[in-house]
């Protein structure tokens, strides 16, 4: 029987599909920041090698009242059915780093348990008993990895203070000569079965990342001259050693940021991560070396995208996790003909796997819009499934709506990016927006969780907040030329882009042009800073959390001078009177006289990264021109904040700030 559609059903329609949604709503509450410093997270996963068991990290923040510190960090087993899940390690000792031995009957990982006073590596036997310490280093190790025989554990470990060193300092004389007096991380390889341990890398260098080749017999690894982080962005270089040898040898100087590598299963070739050249921002080219012959061919040539991680699917074939746009995927790239096809595509957001070689299944933490990361399991065909619900009380909470948005910059360019929309959002009326700038700038937005401490995405929506998450021309995700259009233009066409952004919002009819704030940390620190100053007229409020005000003494004061000159600016603002100049004219601090916005400036005390000064400068200068202004400093917080009370004092502070100069609203 045919049945006619009246006009009038629509209507009808419609009010059962609103009254569905509102029913969904009933019973529901917004997101409170004390929710957002409780979230618990995974941060690693491992499979198992029968591909049956997944051990993951959990990362927990400390309890209210609980003395200051940073997160916790247990290791915790699942199957990959998600049945089983318990926690392994002792709670409130932190443990990472899982590792599995190759029969999969030992669990090795990093932990600092009393009496030590340095972290070791581990050993858990998982048909029961206690875990053992397997390492007796003198300092602390910052990574490890078991050899594919499972006889071999190589460390990386900073050279420990000698007797002359410590009868020094214990007599006051310990001043020490800036980037003069340092000391090298090397590799130590342990003898599992004897426990014999003794340095493998003698040379005047620091160690960074390291591989084994499937033979248990050399690693791969990369090192620099100097330890550091400017050198661990910028001058890493590959290597290779035979453990019998005990003697380094150049593999590969790719004059450019390395990432992700490892060996082919046959022990031929090394896949690896790298930037094109010095002036590359990301380390996201996909490379393979033929480890006999030296030479390295460039797989993945003008991807429009930015490859995070790397592993072999076989002889032939590599996967690399990859960002696309606000997507990231698992691309599966035949080397021969230098072509991919995605595995998993527009899933949940992850950056690794941990692949199951045998089965072609694999285990990853990935998040969505609806939670933080977790324990997903996956075929080869792309099918995946969620294992753990660490955040179990976030179904009592009335989520935002998230959408992914592109708009047309000035020049034509497409820019793309996330926004989330006010739990009463209404198409005809107009609300206030928010603006969140990512930092990097090679780093991007994703279309999945985006609310943490320095994230108040859907703090904002659920208080009547628009929220906007550009990616920027700089950002990853969309190649390296996309990644390098900023360059020798900071806040030029970039910040363009985040205009654009606003305005395609107001054109639509969303956004109040009168109530518009932005805000971000580090990088997007810099945005929120040039935003209150260069262009203060377009904004009613401004939050700066470890931004840059003056790039020339930033230069002098960072961690990164290197860096930042050479894959932010690809320049150097000493070389010439020109480049001076230009550094000076997109500093916040030289547009000072323009500067209305409202701002609150927070900091944390022992930021290397972007030194406390920064903050300083612009607060002195807003507060000498009379512009609302607040600096808050977190004692003991490096660049970004790790205590659960310093972040939830930042939360509300940037919510009340909002409401107060952005909505109109008077503080409580």
């Amino acid at each position: 029987m045919r049945i006619q559609r009246s006009g009038l059903m629509w209507p009808v329609v419609l009010v059962v599909v609103v009254l569905f949604q509102g029913l969904q709503g009933q019973g529901k509450r917004i997101i409170q920041p004390e929710d957002v410093v409780a979230l618990k997270l995974v941060t690693e996963v491992q499979i198992s090698p029968d591909g049956e068991r997944i051990a993951y990290v959990l990362r927990k923040p400390r309890d209210e009242g609980e003395k200051p510190g940073g997160y916790r960090y247990e290791i915790w087993l699942t199957d990959r059915k998600g049945t089983e899940n318990r926690r392994l390690t002792l709670e409130g000792v932190n443990s990472r780093s899982p590792r599995w031995s190759p029969d999969g009957t030992l669990l090795y990982f990093l932990s600092r348990r009393e009496p030590e006073t340095h972290t070791q590596v581990y050993a858990l036997p998982l048909k029961g008993g206690e875990a053992y310490p397997v390492t007796q280093a003198l300092n602390s190790v910052g990574g490890f990895a078991v050899s594919p025989d499972g006889k071999w554990l190589v460390y990386r470990m900073v050279d420990p203070e000698n007797d002359e060193e410590k009868k020094a300092r214990e007599a006051g004389k310990d001043w020490k000569v800036f980037e003069k007096d340092y000391k090298h991380a090397r590799l130590w390889l342990l003898n599992l079965n004897h426990g014999d341990q003794q340095v493998l890398t003698t040379e005047d260098f620091t160690v960074w990342d390291f591989t084994w080749a499937p033979n248990s017999q050399e690693i791969i690894f990369t090192a620099s001259d100097k330890p550091f982080t400017d050198h661990s962005y910028m001058f890493k270089r590959i290597y290779r050693i035979p453990i019998s040898e005990k003697e380094a040898r150049l593999l590969y100087d790719p004059q450019a940021k390395i990432g992700s590598m490892r060996v082919s299963p046959d022990g031929s070739r090394l896949a690896f991560l790298a930037g094109v050249d010095t002036h590359d921002p990301a380390s996201g080219t996909l490379f393979i070396l033929d480890l006999n012959t030296g030479k390295v061919v460039n797989i993945s040539g003008d991807f429009e995208g930015t490859n995070r991680f790397v592993d072999w699917w076989d002889n032939r074939r590599v996967i690399t996790v990859a960002e696309q746009g606000v997507y990231t995927n698992l691309l599966l790239w035949e080397l021969k003909q230098r072509t991919f096809r995605p595995l998993l595509a527009r899933g949940p957001v992850f950056f690794s796997v941990s692949l199951h070689r045998e089965s072609h299944n694999f285990a990853f933490a990935g998040n969505t819009p609806e939670h933080p990361n977790e324990v997903f399991i996956a075929t080869k065909k792309g099918k995946y499934r969620r294992l753990t619900d660490s955040n179990d009380w976030l179904k009592e909470i009335r989520l935002a709506d998230q959408e992914v948005v592109r708009w047309k910059a000035r020049d034509g360019l497409e820019i793309e990016g996330v926004l989330l929309k006010p739990l009463d959002f209404e198409a005809g009326k107009r609300h206030p927006l928010i603006v969140q700038i990512h930092g990097g700038p090679e780093a991007a937005y994703h279309h999945g969780w985006v609310t943490y401490y320095s994230r108040w995405s859907q703090l904002l929506a659920a208080r009547g907040y628009l929220v906007l998450m550009p990616n920027y021309r700089g950002s990853t995700g969309r190649g390296v030329q996309f990644s390098k259009a900023d360059h020798k233009d900071l806040a030029g066409a970039e910040f363009n882009d985040v205009l654009d952004g606003i305005d395609d919002l107001i054109e639509k009819g969303w956004v109040d042009r009168g109530k518009v704030g932005i805000g971000g940390g580090s990088y997007g620190g810099y945005f929120s800073a040039w935003a209150a100053t260069r262009h203060s007229e377009r904004f009613a409020a401004a939050v700066v959390f470890a931004g840059i005000s003056n790039w020339i003494s930033f230069t002098g004061t960072t961690d990164i001078p290197r860096e930042n000159s050479l894959v932010h600016w690809a320049l150097f603002w000493l070389d010439s009177e020109e480049n001076e100049r230009l550094s000076w004219e997109r500093s916040p601090l030289a547009h000072i006289r323009n500067a209305r916005t409202p701002t609150l400036i927070c900091h944390g005390e022992k930021d290397l990264r972007v030194p406390i000064g920064q903050g300083y400068e612009l607060y002195r200068a807003l507060e000498m021109r009379n512009v609302p202004v607040e600096l808050v400093i977190y004692p003991r917080e490096p660049h970004g904040l790790l205590e659960r009370e310093h972040q939830l004092d930042y939360i509300k502070r940037v919510l009340e700030w909002y409401d107060r100069y952005v909505k109109g609203e008077s503080a409580q």
